[in-house]
């Protein structure tokens, strides 16, 4: 079965429409669209917006939220492919990013499309900037992007933590790279506080996403339970299953592994600090986790074991 998509077959591509149309057609109940602070200004201004086409879906949000999904999937596939973050492959990252959306037990909100679809442009940025002398444009880019994603993202910071490390990796960071990468950040925050203190509504509340942690598990069924699981050891797995082939890449491929390693382990991080709205939170690990698990459908000489494998995940994913 893996080698339709290892090749440029057309019947890929019906596969993976398949994927997706399971994805947001079958699954059960919509994602709620949830502000912790009930104050914060954008996360607000998006329930009001999205809340009413999430509750209800017609078929035409379903269908472009579809084209959505499946845009992300053969884009992501194709910024691996250019870079050579895997040895073969046409559609397996494609693959994987649709495997992991049906196999998560909670409808994608279109909300978390447009937010995995800035995590794969700040990813894309970060490649980029490796070959670039300059490479300020970029950096002011991840910021700002990453920056929209925590006015609305209840994230306690925790992506600009990660938006560091990953300069730091991907570079050597200078003072001066760093300094505009937090101008890149500060951006959007300036943006907003300025209309809002335009429109007489300025308050820290309203600027800046902060609530209080949640630890509490929400009831979660059996089979839920180990679909979550998967989707946290699968990708450990792919790491660990393809470390000698990711060893043999180039320099900024491997850097690049490792950036994806650290945003899916800040993304754990605000899924954990945010447990309450876990059906929602839980796509942030979409994107790191389908390249991070891709390497294991490449590192057996045989194909046995990763179409078992492939097999078992769809019927896990069909289990309701």
């Amino acid at each position: 079965m893996l080698g339709i998509f290892r090749n440029n077959n057309p019947l890929a591509l019906l596969l993976l429409l398949g994927l997706g149309y399971v994805s947001i057609f079958i699954k059960p109940g919509m994602p709620f669209m949830h502000s912790g602070n009930e104050n914060q200004f954008i996360a607000q201004w998006f329930e009001s917006m999205l809340a009413p086409l999430e509750k209800n879906p017609s078929v035409t949000m379903k269908i472009f939220s579809l084209l959505l999904l499946m845009s992300e999937a053969l884009y992501l596939n194709k910024l691996a492919r250019d870079n050579k973050l895997l040895e073969k492959g046409t559609y397996i990252i494609a693959l994987t990013y649709l495997l992991m959306s049906f196999l998560i037990p909670y409808r994608i909100s279109f909300f978390m499309l447009i937010v995995n679809a800035l995590i794969i442009i700040v990813f894309n940025a970060f490649i980029a900037m490796y070959k670039t002398n300059n490479p300020f444009n970029q950096i002011i880019l991840v910021g700002f992007v990453t920056a929209s994603i925590s006015t609305v993202v209840n994230n306690y910071f925790i992506l600009y933590a990660w938006l560091s490390i990953a300069l730091l990796i991907m570079r050597p960071t200078s003072l001066r790279e760093w300094s505009i990468l937090n101008l890149g950040f500060l951006l959007p925050y300036y943006f907003l506080s300025s209309m809002l203190y335009l429109t007489n509504q300025f308050s820290l509340a309203a600027l800046i996403q902060v609530s209080k942690p949640s630890f509490a598990f929400p009831p979660i069924a059996t089979i839920d339970a180990i679909k979550i699981s998967c989707i946290v050891s699968l990708p450990l797995i792919g790491l660990w299953s393809g470390s000698a082939q990711i060893s043999k890449m180039l320099l900024p491929n491997r850097k690049a592994y490792i950036i994806l390693f650290a945003l899916f382990l800040a993304c754990i991080c605000i899924a954990l600090l945010n447990l309450v709205t876990l059906n929602e939170y839980l796509y942030f690990l979409l994107v790191p986790a389908s390249v991070l698990f891709a390497p294991f459908f490449q590192s057996f000489k045989r194909d046995f074991i990763p179409n078992f494998v492939l097999i078992l995940l769809v019927i896990l994913s069909y289990i309701r």
